[in-house]
C-alpha cells in the first residue's frame, strides 16, 4: 500500500475520481455537506499550512483503496472512506494517522449508528467531547484530538 498526501496539482488532477470514490464507497454514511465540502475544496488550500487542510489517499498499485480528508482540521469537513475489499486491513487507521500527524489536531463528527467510524476514532485515541443531532437527524458524536493535550493517547505511529 502506498499512502500519499496530495499536492494542489494532484488534487486538481484527481478531484473527480476521488469524489466519485467517496460517493461510491461511502455507503451513504457521508453527509451531503461533507461531500459538498470536498467538491468545493480549492487546491491551493492544500499548500497553505494554516488552512488545516489535508487529503490522504491510499493506493494499491494505481487503484485507490482509501481516502481521508480534513478541512480546517476537521471543523469544516472530515471524511474517511475505504474500499470494501480493503476494510479491516488498517487502511482507515493509516489515512487518519497521516492526517493527524500532518495537522497536529483533528475534529470529526460521527453518527452513533456508524460503528466502524466510532471504532476507528476511539482506537486512534480521539475523545468524544459532545453529542448533538447531526445533519441527518441522527445522534452524532463530536471527536477531538490534539497532539498537545493527549500525550498519553497519541497513536504509536505518531510518536
Amino acid at each position: 500500500m502506498e499512502l500519499q498526501l496530495l499536492t494542489p496539482e494532484q488534487w486538481a488532477k484527481e478531484r473527480k475520481r476521488l469524489i466519485d470514490f467517496a460517493v461510491r464507497f461511502g455507503e451513504k454514511r457521508l453527509t451531503v455537506a461533507a461531500i459538498h465540502s470536498l467538491r468545493r475544496l480549492q487546491p491551493e488550500l492544500l499548500s497553505q499550512e494554516e488552512s488545516g487542510t489535508v487529503i490522504a489517499v491510499a493506493r494499491l498499485g494505481s487503484r485507490i483503496v482509501g481516502l481521508g480528508y480534513a478541512e480546517e482540521a476537521g471543523e469544516k469537513g472530515c471524511i474517511v472512506v475505504t474500499h470494501p475489499e480493503a476494510r479491516g486491513l488498517g487502511m482507515g487507521n493509516a489515512l487518519m494517522e497521516a492526517i493527524m500527524k500532518k495537522l497536529g489536531k483533528l475534529t470529526c463528527q460521527v453518527a452513533l449508528d456508524n460503528v466502524p467510524s466510532l471504532t476507528l476514532f476511539f482506537g486512534l485515541g480521539m475523545k468524544a467531547v459532545s453529542m448533538s443531532t447531526g445533519p441527518t437527524g441522527k445522534p452524532t458524536l463530536r471527536f477531538e484530538w490534539s497532539q498537545d493535550t493527549t500525550k498519553g493517547a497519541i497513536p504509536p505511529s505518531l510518536k
